[in-house]
């Protein structure tokens, strides 16, 4: 087996996204069995809806703008305000959602999923459903 090839991307805040759902839109800087890394860019009001991956991690990096994460696990529930340099890890099996409530700001991110074989997108409502966000609950990793 060869050595794999450098991967660079000189500005991921400009990286090419095609749209997805709900005002979010995705585009894969690189992909293999280990992990997948893409950027994503969220309209204001645009969502990733609530989801839990079996057997995957995703790993969060804020550039610019900013979205919450609401999420709900064995360990607990809260919300992430991930900004702009901020990282969050979000384990197999948590419930989560991503949104960008601004009412007038692009957010974007990077998103990792490790490993990327056996990636799985399992829908589930959060238990309650949307509810530490309304209240501006907010856990910082």
């Amino acid at each position: 087996m060869g050595q794999k090839a450098v991967v660079a991307v000189a500005d991921v805040a400009a990286f090419p996204v095609e749209a997805k759902h709900n005002d979010c839109s995705k585009g894969i800087m690189h992909a293999d069995d280990q992990h997948e890394s893409s950027v994503f860019r969220v309209k204001p009001g645009g969502f990733v809806p609530s989801h839990l991956h079996s057997r995957v991690y995703d790993l969060f990096i804020g550039v610019q703008g900013q979205v919450d994460i609401t999420y709900e696990g064995q360990q607990g529930q809260g919300c992430v305000p991930l900004k702009a340099g901020a990282f969050c890890s979000m384990p197999p099996g948590v419930r989560h959602e991503v949104r960008n409530n601004s009412r007038d700001a692009d957010a974007v991110f990077i998103l990792v999923h490790a490993p990327n074989s056996g990636y799985d997108f399992i829908p589930v409502e959060l238990r309650k459903s949307g509810a530490a966000q309304a209240r501006g609950e907010h856990v910082r990793a």
